[in-house]
């Protein structure tokens, strides 16, 4: 019960790596805030299953007013907020193709939820965040590491998310705000699995090619994430700000 009456918000949490963080944290004694422009009542039930509470509030990242009263009604329900993850992302129905056929229609929508998404959830806990202090994970990915070609938009998105995780523990720091970043290997989510079958400069399905690569060969799902972020969340890792911590098996190393 690492994480006992605590108040974590979860975005992208509907589905995948958030409802999967989203009974996790449950387990540890959190009450959860759902948030998502998909149902979330599924994820409620998670959270409750694994014995704690949850709200869903649909939440459309890319609006700052969204976020603002995704975080008021945090507060009107459990009284603070201590825990942000940053975790909604485009990426399931990303199709990968040459560089030169990316619109710059796509490229701003994947840029508004990846990148802009987080900013404007971080601004919204802010000002209940700094008179107590928080931790905020941000959700990056190990495929800024690996230059995967046909997907500049999503791999310069998790870019940004580095980025950003870094000026925010500086900025924060003073305010005894945590903020770190998670960055996962391809991961057989919902997500995940709707990429991988729908590439278009592949032959070869993604988790053979990088099981070779791997120092475990074990095949990654989201229930792998679930200790690193607990960690992250609670005061085990108070010392712990600006970092990066990659999860995909040793495919990567930094």
């Amino acid at each position: 019960m690492r994480l006992k009456d605590k108040v974590a918000i979860i975005t992208g949490a509907a589905q995948g790596i958030g409802m999967v963080f989203a009974a996790g944290f449950a387990k540890e004694g959190a009450k959860i805030v759902i948030a998502d422009v998909l149902d979330g009542n599924e994820a409620v039930k998670a959270v409750e299953k694994a014995g704690s509470e949850a709200i869903y509030v649909k939440t459309d990242i890319t609006k700052q007013d969204d976020c603002d009263a995704m975080v008021k009604a945090a507060i009107d329900r459990f009284g603070s907020i201590d825990i942000l993850i940053n975790n909604a992302a485009i990426f399931g129905d990303i199709v990968q193709k040459p560089f030169m056929e990316v619109s710059t229609k796509e490229w701003d929508r994947v840029m508004a939820v990846n990148t802009g998404g987080p900013f404007h959830c971080t601004k919204a806990v802010y000002p209940y965040m700094k008179e107590k202090g928080g931790k905020i994970i941000n959700m990056g990915s190990a495929i800024i590491f690996e230059g995967v070609p046909g997907i500049p938009h999503y791999v310069a998105s998790k870019g940004a998310v580095m980025a950003f995780t870094r000026c925010m523990a500086r900025e924060l720091g003073e305010h005894n705000i945590n903020v770190n970043c998670i960055a996962p290997g391809f991961t057989h989510s919902p997500g995940g699995d709707k990429f991988d079958q729908k590439t278009k400069l592949l032959d070869t399905p993604l988790e053979d090619m990088h099981m070779p690569l791997r120092c475990l060969k074990r095949i990654p799902y989201p229930e792998d994430f679930i200790g690193t972020a607990v960690f992250l969340a609670s005061e085990d890792s108070r010392n712990i700000t600006g970092q990066l911590i990659v999860n995909d098996c040793g495919m990567n190393f930094h």
